[in-house]
């Protein structure tokens, strides 16, 4: 059932994200088009246009990752707990399964969108040579992050990286869920719920940054006061790591506290338009 799940989401939504990504790209290309035709961006006296073209793609490229991101969300709120979720809630599924079969297809458009991104800015960014070389040497930079000897430090950036679409995805599910819990206006209630889950978890990151600021700034001072190279190296990735190490528990405490948040409001507590 998940795979049915996952393959509807997936069909129904891949001809509305092709398009905006298409348009995105084609927006980039067109704009680096007029850019070079305008002179470019490497010189001192670049035209203002050519700034405004490049600005103008930004927001494109933009525009085009936050809507993948909250269309997922939105998606996940019209299809469960709107009057569409009449239909949802009655297919022989659990809130399990209904979590994880649109979670995941979001999740899989985030890390596209992700790397649609990188392709975007560099056609902007980057000539045709500097492009060929950038590919050439990416799958050696790739390589060398895994490796039997990787430090700690690079495993908890990695580990990071793959878990915040998840993270993301399950944020917004669960702005959806107490969304729901309101009696009318719930689109505004779900909007209003992701503000202040967000400032929420703001607030308890600078609590827990304060706690843990008397290690780190004892180890800035430590570095301070070093005047071996390699030592100093060692201590400001020790700095790094604890930092990272806290900030990967954080949100792997907030996902899991979201998700269950979420698979109760749908079990226990649906209601629907």
């Amino acid at each position: 059932m998940l795979r049915k799940i996952f393959k509807y989401e997936w069909k129904t939504i891949l001809p509305l994200m092709l398009g905006i990504h298409g348009v995105g790209l084609a927006v980039a290309i067109f704009c680096r088009i007029g850019i070079d035709l305008m002179g470019g961006l490497d010189r001192p006296d670049a035209s203002i246009m050519a700034i405004m073209l490049l600005l103008a793609a930004i927001m494109a490229i933009g525009c085009v990752v936050f809507y993948t991101y909250f269309y997922g969300g939105y998606r996940f709120y019209k299809t469960v707990f709107t009057q569409q979720g009449y239909l949802t809630n009655t297919l022989p599924v659990t809130a399990d399964l209904l979590i994880w079969g649109k979670g995941l297809t979001a999740v899989i458009w985030i890390v596209i969108d992700f790397l649609w991104a990188i392709v975007a800015i560099c056609i902007l960014v980057l000539s045709p040579k500097d492009a060929a070389e950038v590919l050439r040497g990416l799958p050696h930079a790739v390589a060398s992050l895994f490796h039997n000897k990787m430090p700690l430090f690079t495993w908890l950036l990695v580990t990071t990286t793959l878990i915040t679409p998840f993270c993301m995805v399950i944020q917004v599910y669960v702005a959806a869920a107490i969304g729901n819990l309101f009696t009318g206006h719930k689109l505004l209630a779900t909007i209003g719920s992701f503000i202040g889950i967000d400032f929420i978890q703001q607030v308890l990151a600078l609590i827990i940054m304060a706690i843990t600021a008397p290690h780190i700034a004892n180890l800035s001072y430590q570095v301070r006061k070093m005047t071996d190279t390699t030592y100093v190296q060692v201590m400001a990735t020790d700095i790094m790591t604890s930092a990272i190490g806290l900030s990967l528990a954080f949100s792997v405490i907030c996902t899991v506290g979201f998700y269950f948040l979420c698979r109760y409001v749908l079990e226990h507590k649906l209601n629907l338009e």
